[in-house]
C-alpha cells in the first residue's frame, strides 16, 4: 500500500473518531446515571448507536492503515520504521504519513551476468 493511501486511510480514521466521539457524547448527554456509575436510561440511543459504529469504522479504518505502513516499510527494508509502528502504532503512524521512508534504505543491486566466452572455454 502506498504512503499516500495509508495517509489519506489515517486522516479518515481520525475525523471518524471525531466524529463518533461528538455523536457519543451527544447521545450520552442528559442520560441518568447511578450512583454506582451505571446508565439506567440513554438520553439519545440512535445517536449512542451511530457513534458506536462510527467508531468502530474509524478503528478498522486506521488498523488497515497501519497494516499498510508495516507491510510498506518491510518492503522497503526500513525494519527501525517498522518496529516503531510495531510498538508505538498511534504517534508513530502520526510521524509515518508525514515524513516517513519513500525509498529502500539501500539501492537495489543492479542484476548482472558474466561475459560469456562461448561454449566451453
Amino acid at each position: 500500500m502506498s504512503k499516500a493511501l495509508s495517509r489519506t486511510l489515517y486522516l479518515l480514521s481520525i475525523l471518524a473518531w471525531i466524529i463518533g466521539g461528538l455523536l457519543l457524547a451527544r447521545g450520552l448527554m442528559g442520560s441518568t446515571i447511578l450512583p454506582n456509575g451505571t446508565i439506567s436510561h440513554i438520553a439519545h440511543p440512535g445517536s449512542v448507536r451511530i457513534g458506536l459504529i462510527v467508531l468502530i469504522a474509524g478503528g478498522v479504518l486506521a488498523f488497515i492503515a497501519w497494516i499498510g505502513a508495516l507491510i510498506r516499510t518491510a518492503q522497503l527494508g526500513r525494519w527501525g520504521w517498522f518496529v516503531c509502528l510495531l510498538l508505538f502504532s498511534g504517534i508513530a503512524m502520526l510521524v509515518y504519513i508525514f515524513i516517513g521512508p519513500k525509498y529502500p534504505a539501500r539501492p537495489p543491486m543492479p542484476v548482472t551476468t558474466p561475459p560469456y566466452g562461448g561454449y566451453g572455454y
